[in-house]
């Protein structure tokens, strides 16, 4: 686990000019793009799922939670498959085993996530769902300067839910499974770009998940072909997958998953700006609070990281 969580750009393999062209020092000049780049990486990934969470919940109506997020599935994938054009032929069966185990549990996050965001408010799922990096970021916490960030993300968490009494008990239920899947899922998908080159492992998990949930997209797409609700969905899936994927990949080849983790507590900040913005929420006094905890604990583990 230790030596995942400090693999970097380098380390993999990709992300270097090709051709005859070289720089001085070129790994100092990946340490700074990692150092700069790959927190920005982050943070425009949870803008944009955020973002398709909530315009997700307008077509839940028509395709139902399972149905919305198996044809998210199944418009991201000839996406990411097209940008990547991934090889099939000379992978390792441990490649193959990591990249089924990804689109596996990307289904399982998405759906149990879409479940819990049509019981339960969007802030409170997405603030219950960061339990899973939390306890990420947990693991091997050698600083004490780590430990005040975590606490500081922690408490944002706390004060953006305001306690889970205001949603269903089953929905709540949902979103503390969210938070272990979305665990694995970090921990998978770590893996797999490590055992990767390009976008190339993360194009053919969602591929292997648009397959998975066929039997649920096929009959949603059929039972309801309105041309404006599937351009609906398809956005979605630009925004909810093709896009925040693509990000996080990057982002964790560059970022380490204690700093990956804490940084994905701008997740419920961004959620709550998200269900103001396209829902009409509003944000209470400790939500507030709960902003400025998440993004200085956010701000704070980039600007100390040695």
């Amino acid at each position: 686990m230790e030596a995942i969580a400090h693999a970097q750009w380098d380390a993999c393999g990709a992300f270097r000019p090709r051709g005859p062209r070289r720089r001085p020092a070129p790994e100092a000049g990946a340490s700074r793009l990692a150092r700069l780049g790959g927190p920005g990486l982050v943070v425009g990934s949870s803008a944009s799922l955020q973002t398709s969470a909530a315009l997700a919940t307008t077509v839940f109506a028509v395709y139902g939670p399972a149905g919305t997020g198996a044809l998210r599935f199944a418009f991201a994938a000839p996406v990411l498959l097209l940008v990547a054009r991934p090889a099939l032929r000379g992978r390792s069966s441990r490649f193959w085993v990591s990249a089924v185990v990804f689109g596996a549990t990307l289904v399982a996050l998405n759906f149990v996530l879409y479940e819990a965001i049509a019981r339960v408010s969007l802030g409170t799922v997405v603030s219950l769902q960061f339990l899973g990096p939390l306890a990420l970021a947990l693991v091997g916490v050698h600083r004490r300067l780590d430990a005040l960030w975590i606490a500081a993300a922690a408490a944002g968490v706390v004060s953006l839910t305001g306690g889970p009494s205001g949603g269903t008990t089953t929905g709540v239920a949902l979103a503390l499974v969210a938070a272990a899947l979305t665990a694995v899922s970090l921990i998978v998908g770590r893996r797999l770009a490590t055992e990767s080159a390009g976008l190339d492992g993360l194009a053919l998990a969602v591929g292997i998940a648009a397959c998975i949930t066929l039997p649920v997209s096929i009959p949603a797409a059929i039972a309801t072909p309105n041309a404006h609700e599937l351009a609906l969905v398809a956005a979605v899936a630009g925004l909810g997958i093709a896009l925040p994927y693509t990000l996080e990949y990057v982002a964790l080849r560059a970022v380490p998953v204690k700093t990956f983790s804490v940084l994905l507590s701008l997740d419920p900040a961004i959620a709550l700006l998200a269900g103001t913005l396209w829902l009409g929420q509003t944000l209470g006094p400790s939500e507030i609070v709960g902003v400025g905890l998440v993004v200085a604990a956010s701000a704070g583990v980039v600007a100390t990281r040695p």
